[in-house]
């Protein structure tokens, strides 16, 4: 309840959810040199767009990629600059994140219009900071675990459409190869079951 009663008082910054009908696919981590590359395919395959919540410092490694991306029609929003849990820094180093993310953004012309942190983890400082800069903090509703899977068909098994409602935020990572050989099977799935998809970035 008491959960539920913070999502609600935080509506205008958090968002856990997209709006029905679509699904929402979401990746992050990347850009990555060999996974992003095979997941754009796979999205191009399946006729999808979706939104990459990419890492300050691999936006950096990888500058052609996350033109690529862009290039190709998908939403880019931020993960942070470094990839660190909450608890493991201050709030210097939190607020250092958050500055670092957005001078990173802008460089790559980047609207730093939604933000995923790191692991999910929230921070009084990180809502406060998005609050300020009016940036969006997009969580995610349905949590594919594709980083503990070993095979394309566990993934398969456990992203059916009937475990997803309209409105789902799915949360997958374009540095996890399994990801990128499950997908085009499971955007076929979810197509078949008469499943729409949305872009975060536009709704």
């Amino acid at each position: 309840m008491i959960k539920a009663l913070l999502r609600k008082l935080l509506s205008p910054v958090l968002r856990y959810r997209g709006d029905a009908p679509g699904l929402y696919l979401s990746f992050d981590d990347g850009p990555h040199p060999v996974v992003t590359p095979q997941v754009l395919d796979a999205l191009e395959r399946g006729g999808v767009k979706a939104t990459f919540f990419m890492i300050g410092q691999e936006m950096e490694r990888h500058p052609a990629l996350v033109a690529e991306v862009r290039e190709r029609g998908h939403a880019i929003a931020l993960h942070g600059f470094t990839h660190r849990h909450c608890s493991d820094m201050s709030w210097r180093e939190q607020l250092d994140d958050l500055r670092r993310m957005r001078a990173v953004a802008a460089r790559f012309g980047v609207r730093l219009r939604s933000y995923r942190p790191a692991y999910g983890e929230l921070s009084v400082l990180r809502i406060a900071w998005c609050l300020l800069n009016r940036v969006k903090i997009v969580m995610w509703s349905f949590e594919t675990r594709d980083s503990f899977v070993q095979q394309a068909s566990e993934l398969e098994a456990r992203v059916t459409p009937q475990a997803l409602t309209d409105g789902d935020i799915l949360l997958f990572h374009d540095d996890t190869p399994v990801t990128a050989q499950a997908l085009p099977r499971l955007l076929d799935n979810a197509r078949a079951a008469g499943l729409r998809f949305g872009v975060l970035e536009t709704v």
